[in-house]
């Protein structure tokens, strides 16, 4: 919990720096010096920090499959969101991801889904909808904001697919690098969108002497990309995906409170909706209580009757 209450306190401050940025370059290139630059200044650091790669092929395919889903499908998919769609929107349809990896845990693994994890998940998205539900279709232009809730809604399902994949390999792998695995998928990731931006969209709209850029750019693709990352990661080690996913519901309320910080007062309806999303998070959280079967009620019974050796 430790490791996700620092994560989304990073992925709530991203979106201020991320605004910062997108006004000297357009949305697939920002995303592009988000994912290239955390990949080089991870493999810099692997002598200091002491980490390594994925090793065989199994790992690769994890990682890629992964760094395809999480870096170049969702953080690709809702930057181009927000632009479209405006960020309210693409906030609120992005934030279905855990109800994602509750029903993609449910179809692959056959894990019945919680009364109160269901609970819980409906009161978080209800809470983040109460937020924005002031800003939920002001943008204008039908056709860009449906193409824009499409690719926020892509970036949710890309998220919940790469956190299950995540999950497998540690459980799979329990001895895996998780800083390894970070480079890995942003190596794979960073390429992909490298290989769409440049004929997509070139390097022309982009302000490249811009001091202001590059400060935005360090610190969404260090501390907004790996960082972040790399603590989620540790997080899904000990918790399942759908309770670490669960706390993203609480990065639009950081990012609310960062503002109200800034000068901009939230509105008591933004409030309200605040309380709701925490109260979610905490019902998907909530220890789970032991069950005590018959069967265990009766043992010490049982034991009475058994021969003593």
């Amino acid at each position: 919990m430790a490791l996700l209450l620092g994560t989304v306190a990073i992925w709530g401050s991203t979106p201020q720096v991320t605004s910062v940025a997108g006004d000297y370059t357009s949305p697939i290139m920002l995303t592009t010096l988000r994912a290239v630059p955390t990949a080089l200044v991870l493999l810099l650091a692997m002598p200091l920090l002491r980490f390594r790669l994925p090793r065989d092929r199994s790992a690769w395919a994890y990682t890629a499959a992964g760094g395809i889903l999480m870096v170049g499908v969702f953080l690709g998919g809702f930057t181009e969101a927000v632009i479209k769609a405006g960020p309210s929107n693409a906030i609120v349809m992005a934030s279905t991801s855990p109800f994602w990896v509750a029903l993609l845990s449910r179809v692959v693994y056959r894990q019945p889904i919680a009364m109160r994890t269901l609970v819980g998940l409906v009161v978080g998205f209800a809470g983040i909808v109460v937020v924005f539900s002031s800003h939920l279709g002001t943008q204008s232009g039908a056709g860009s904001t449906l193409i824009g809730l499409g690719l926020a809604l892509a970036a949710a399902l890309g998220w919940a697919l790469g956190t299950l994949i995540v999950k497998e390999q540690l459980t799979r792998q329990p001895d895996t690098d998780l800083l390894g695995v970070v480079t890995g998928q942003y190596m794979v990731g960073g390429v992909a969108l490298l290989a769409l931006a440049l004929p997509i969209e070139g390097t022309g709209p982009t302000h490249w002497s811009a001091t202001n850029l590059w400060l935005a750019v360090a610190f969404i693709a260090i501390v907004g990309s790996a960082l972040a990352t790399f603590a989620y990661f540790g997080a899904l080690r000990v918790i399942s995906p759908t309770r670490a996913t669960t706390w993203s519901f609480l990065s639009p309320v950081v990012a609310i409170l960062i503002s109200a910080g800034l000068g901009t007062t939230p509105s008591a309806v933004a409030l309200l909706g605040i309380v709701i999303t925490i109260a979610g998070v905490f019902i998907v959280n909530l220890p789970r209580r032991e069950r005590t079967s018959m069967l265990e009620n009766e043992r010490p019974a049982e034991a009475a009757l058994e021969p003593v050796a």
